[in-house]
């Protein structure tokens, strides 16, 4: 096993489960519509409407996992 194995299989885990939650919310929002016609965007979703991209929240987890490996390795070598 690489030194890579376990962070990359966390990282997989969260990006897949947010995927997954995610795509529950859209297929439950899809199911409970009224009608056929398109319904009018929240209030919410115009205000935020990059907060729910899905790949948003994967360069933000990939960032953030970034993050973790640069500091946990200077931490560990040093500068």
């Amino acid at each position: 096993m690489g030194m890579w194995l376990i962070p990359a299989l966390i990282a997989i885990v969260i990006i897949s489960v947010i995927s997954f939650v995610s795509t529950l919310k859209i297929a439950k929002m899809t199911s409970e519509r009224k009608s056929e016609k398109d319904t009018p965007i929240s209030e919410t979703v115009e205000e935020y409407a990059t907060m729910l991209n899905p790949i948003v929240w994967v360069y933000g987890i990939f960032l953030l996992f970034l993050g973790i490996m640069i500091f946990y390795y200077w931490s560990k070598v040093g500068y």
